[in-house]
């Protein structure tokens, strides 16, 4: 019998949204390189590996900077809130920070070749591996130190003493080399393939408000990860990754079986009885002011009622706005905020990022147990510069994880201009055709002011229930104190 191959263990790094994009963490005792332009956030990304291992994990660490001295280190990461100085001490001792820029005091000079000899440096970092019985090593700026060698031959020497050492230890170690030409300057010493066990490349490119930041994963031995680009933020406390939302095919409830109670006893009539069939996702599409954020309210509300956590993706309004609406209706929203049943994720108008969102959304309905999301609004995204495809492949992801996951949800679509009617007309074209939404989502609510000889109504009409018999009538409705009220049948 064939023997299988042996697993390899991995170690969580702590960074946000990394682990993910890794598939669970960096390949363990191994080695990874970490290339990039410069600016793109590798020292970032090395200490923070260093540092999430140290406070999180209880992994002591050792950083060997070859570029910037200790203290200048010490005074980039207090930024972030990272205290070195009480991790090197403070009767801690977990974190060792080596000073390589140059090596003042160990580098000898071979008289021969007048090079370095890195051998002092390599021994030193081993020592204190040893000392602290650490379990991470990040090497920054290692191409600094081969600028130091006389030849290739004796960078290829020094790379492979470095990394087999590192590797006797079982350490696992991040390493950080900038790119030229689109290219890591390991390259030019044809050392980069003896970094065979990963390569993490960052990148960023100009925005129109901020810089976007890249990440892939070139290459992972032996490990699944995610392939592909992803983006990541440098905020005020480290990397922020955001990986693609992971599907687990399989997992959807049997649809139509249950219903969500929209919170308004006559719309659950007209989708069929009972409300939103279970892990649908309903789009209610209106003109500004037609009352589409009140129908989801009512539809959030309802399920804090029946005991079923909420996420609420909020654009255009703050979540406070949400609230004080809530308020105005006498509604009591902020109990179960507080009580973390319903969770609020701020998407800023402009600079949005679908990875971003969706990356927030996920995290927030897991850590909430959510089983009804409201988003107001898709049209919004539009607004803030992502184009109708960018859009539609966003609500592809979203509604597929939804349906993953077992939750309802709710999302608003702005129509342009004052009237989606005029008279005679009743129901006006919708932008939801246009951007060809129409066939993701499961039901399709309209919201129309319609001009009616020297007055204004309100009309609504259910267009579609995927799966299900509804009522396809036209209604009038209004706003009250009370909320969202449906009125009679037009004639």
């Amino acid at each position: 019998m064939p023997l299988s191959p042996p697993q390899i263990e991995r170690l969580k790094t702590g960074i946000a949204g990394l682990d993910l994009t890794l598939g669970g963490g960096l390949p363990k005792g191994r080695a990874v390189l970490v290339t990039g332009e410069t600016g793109t956030g590798k020292s970032v990304l090395l200490n923070e590996f260093v540092y999430r291992g140290v406070t999180q994990y209880g992994q002591p660490g050792v950083l060997v900077a070859c570029e910037e001295p200790p203290e200048a280190v010490r005074q980039n990461v207090a930024g972030f809130g990272w205290d070195y100085a009480a991790l090197e001490s403070g009767g801690t001792g977990q974190l060792a920070l080596l000073d390589a820029a140059p090596f003042k005091g160990e580098l000898e000079v071979v008289e021969a070749e007048q090079q370095y000899d890195l051998t002092p440096l390599i021994d030193t970092i081993v020592r204190t591996i040893e000392r602290l019985k650490a379990e991470r090593v990040a090497i920054d700026g290692l191409a600094s130190l081969f600028e130091r060698l006389h030849s290739e031959r004796s960078v290829r020497q020094m790379f492979l003493l470095l990394t087999q050492r590192l590797g006797d230890l079982g350490v696992t170690t991040l390493l950080s080399a900038p790119m030229k030409g689109g290219r890591s300057v390991l390259s030019e010493h044809a050392i980069e393939e003896f970094v065979a066990d990963g390569i993490i490349e960052l990148g960023q490119l100009p925005g129109e408000l901020r810089t976007i930041r890249k990440l892939s994963i070139r290459k992972m031995r032996g490990l699944d990860y995610q392939s592909g680009v992803v983006e990541f933020l440098i905020n005020d406390d480290g990397l922020e990754v955001f990986p693609r939302i992971p599907l687990k095919p399989g997992m959807a409830p049997e649809l139509l079986t249950a219903r969500k109670s929209s919170g308004i006893p006559g719309l659950d009539d007209l989708l069929g009885g009972g409300g939103y069939p279970e892990g649908h996702t309903a789009l209610v599409s209106g003109n500004s002011g037609s009352g589409k954020t009140v129908l989801g309210l009512h539809f959030i509300r309802a399920g804090l009622q029946a005991g079923e956590p909420a996420v609420v993706l909020t654009v255009e309004e703050s979540r406070e706005q949400l609230l004080q609406e809530a308020r105005n209706f006498g509604w009591d929203l902020d109990t179960p905020h507080r009580e973390n049943r319903l969770a609020f994720v701020d998407v800023p108008f402009s600079g949005m990022r679908a990875d971003q969102i969706l990356y927030q959304f996920a995290n927030k309905a897991h850590e909430v147990g959510a089983k009804r999301l409201m988003m107001d609004s898709i049209s919004a995204l539009i607004s803030g510069g992502a184009t109708q495809r960018e859009v539609r492949l966003f609500l592809e992801q979203l509604v597929s994880f939804c349906k993953a996951e077992g939750i309802t949800a709710f999302l608003t679509y702005a129509i342009s201009g004052a009237f989606g009617a005029a008279a005679g007309e009743l129901l006006g074209g919708s932008a939801i055709t246009e951007a060809r939404l129409s066939s993701i989502v499961d039901t399709i609510i309209l919201l129309n002011y319609v001009e009616q000889s020297d007055r204004v109504d309100k009309m609504m009409s259910v267009l579609k229930v995927r799966g299900s018999d509804h009522d396809p009538g036209i209604f009038r409705y209004a706003i009250t104190d009370r909320g969202f009220e449906i009125g009679e049948h037009f004639q």
